[in-house]
């Protein structure tokens, strides 16, 4: 009879953060904290927000410090939109000729 693999140890939390360097710097983290604080809710579904996202995404251009670029999400929202722009063509610098 087939066994089914053993399932992978998962990661400690430290080694799970994102990948992208600036987003693990005390300074990012304060400024989440800040601009959650002040700007609480989804601006798609006023629900609590929980992330602070890139208007314009980085890898599109967009400035990583520029807090007119950014907005905040939920968790849903976020991935949502996420998952959107991970089928635009341009992004992770590959552009269309």
């Amino acid at each position: 009879m087939p066994r089914m693999p053993e399932p992978k140890p998962r990661k400690q939390m430290h080694e799970r953060r994102h990948q992208e360097k600036r987003y693990n710097t005390t300074a990012w983290r304060k400024y989440r904290v800040v601009h959650l604080t002040y700007h609480p809710l989804c601006v798609e579904c006023n629900q609590i927000a929980e992330v602070v996202d890139h208007i314009v995404p980085v890898r599109m251009g967009g400035n990583f410090w520029d807090p007119y670029n950014h907005q905040s999400l939920c968790h849903r929202c976020h991935n949502a939109k996420s998952g959107r722009e991970s089928h635009i063509p341009v992004a992770y610098g590959k552009k269309e000729s």
